[in-house]
Formats: C-alpha cells, sequence, structure tokens
C-alpha cells in the first residue's frame, strides 16, 4: 500500500507513486474513464477523522452541490 510513505534518502523516491492510477497522466483511471467518455475527468475523495468512514469515487456524479473545496492538481508540462 501507499500509505505514510517515508524514505531514508534526501530526495524521496516515488517508485509507488501512481500506484492506484490516481496521477494526472494518460494511464491514470480517471483519464482512461474520460476517454471512454463514461465520465467526467474528476477524482474526488472525502478523509474522515476519529474512526470515521471516508469516499473515493471517480467522475461528478457524486459532487455535492455545497460544501466542496475545488483543489487543481498540478499538470506536467509534458
Amino acid at each position: 500500500c501507499g500509505y505514510d510513505q517515508q524514505s531514508p534518502q534526501p530526495t524521496p523516491v516515488s517508485a509507488t507513486d501512481g500506484l492506484m492510477g490516481l496521477g494526472n497522466g494518460k494511464s491514470s483511471i480517471s483519464s482512461q474513464l474520460k476517454e471512454q467518455g463514461l465520465v467526467r475527468n474528476v477524482i474526488g475523495h472525502c478523509i474522515s477523522g476519529q474512526g470515521g468512514v471516508g469516499y473515493l469515487f471517480f467522475g461528478d456524479e457524486l459532487v455535492p452541490s455545497t460544501g466542496v473545496t475545488w483543489i487543481p492538481m498540478h499538470r506536467n508540462p509534458a
């Protein structure tokens, strides 16, 4: 799993970065679903504290009408 990754090197190695396909490249899950016309290129998540549950969704079908803060992903210049 890619939880709390640490590296003894001065610059962390990101060998498992995008392990679940959640990156912003053409091979990411959301990019592939968008290419097939199934969803918009959107990933959403809610992380709950105090032992609560969270969720992860693809596309914009589950986006609530209020209480959402959008933060754009960094785009590679390639």
